[in-house]
This record gives C-alpha cells, sequence and structure tokens, in this order.
C-alpha cells in the first residue's frame, strides 16, 4: 500500500511539474511606462542628479516618482490611463536650488490607443504622443524619441540638463 502512495505522489508530482513549466502563458511586459534619462546639454553624455524629487500632478494614487533621490540618472514614467495628459515635477533637493520657482514641470499629451496583446495576456495601453512642452529652469530641452510608448524598455523620454560643466 505504502509503494502505491509512493507511485501516486510521484504521478502527481510529475503532473505539476508539467503543468508549471507551460510557456504558453503571458510572458510579455504589460506596462507601457516610459523611461527617461538625464543628459548634460553641453556634452550630450548621460549625467546621474542627485538630490531630485519627482512626481505626476494630479493623478490618483501614489504619484511620488523619486523622493530626494540621489544618483538618479533613469527612471520610469507612468502615464495616467485615465486621462489624456500627464504633468510630471522635477524638483531639485539641493539647498540652493530648492526653491520651488525652479521646479521644472514636463507636460505629455497623449492619446490612450487599446491595444490586444493575446488571449492570455489580454489587452494594455499604448500611448500615442500627440505633443509635449517643458519648462526651462534646470532643464534645457526635452526629447521624446517616439511617437509611441508601447510595453518595450526602452529610454523615450531625454531631458536634457544645464550642468557644473557649463559654466
Amino acid at each position: 500500500m505504502q509503494k502505491i502512495l509512493c507511485y501516486i505522489l510521484l504521478f502527481v508530482a510529475a503532473a505539476v511539474a508539467v503543468v508549471g513549466c507551460n510557456t504558453t502563458g503571458c510572458l510579455e511586459n504589460q506596462s507601457a511606462v516610459p523611461r527617461c534619462g538625464f543628459y548634460s546639454m553641453t556634452t550630450k553624455k548621460a549625467v546621474s542628479i542627485d538630490s531630485i524629487t519627482v512626481y505626476a500632478v494630479d493623478v490618483p494614487g501614489d504619484t511620488m516618482l523619486v523622493k530626494c533621490g540621489r544618483g538618479v540618472s533613469s527612471l520610469y514614467m507612468p502615464l495616467d490611463m485615465s486621462a489624456d495628459v500627464t504633468r510630471y515635477v522635477l524638483h531639485y533637493d539641493a539647498a540652493m536650488l530648492s526653491d520651488e520657482r525652479l521646479n521644472d514641470t514636463l507636460t505629455i499629451n497623449y492619446e490612450r490607443v487599446p491595444y490586444f496583446v493575446s488571449r492570455d495576456c489580454g489587452a494594455m495601453y499604448f500611448f500615442d504622443v500627440k505633443s509635449y512642452d517643458c519648462t526651462n529652469h534646470l532643464v534645457d530641452s526635452v526629447a521624446i524619441t517616439t511617437e509611441r510608448f508601447t510595453n518595450v524598455d526602452i529610454e523615450t523620454i531625454q531631458f536634457y540638463m544645464r550642468t557644473n560643466e557649463e559654466q
């Protein structure tokens, strides 16, 4: 009897292993979240920003993306899926720059485009960028490198910053 129970347990374990190794399910990234990077306006090389806080404006839920971050060279900036515009504030926490009048605000206007991935994955939104604008306190300029934000993990927003190198 104990031998039969052992065989049954082995059979169940093998069945669970086969089902657990199923690769036909949803393996794709389900989020179309733009990733941004920071660059020096002068050298066009990637830079790390110290003492920066980044948050979204008027978006439901937790909108803090970075709080007093150190050495921030890139970050993800999710869009509001219930609206056609998202605004991000870049606040500089360094003592000489912490005046809110020096905050930069990036505004992205977009159209939400439903995209059917598969039966297993369902649907998601892609975002077609219609326009964008940014204030120019410490950000010299912004480049959005694609017209559509998809679930491909690539850098799509580039901030060109005024840095000490320009002095």
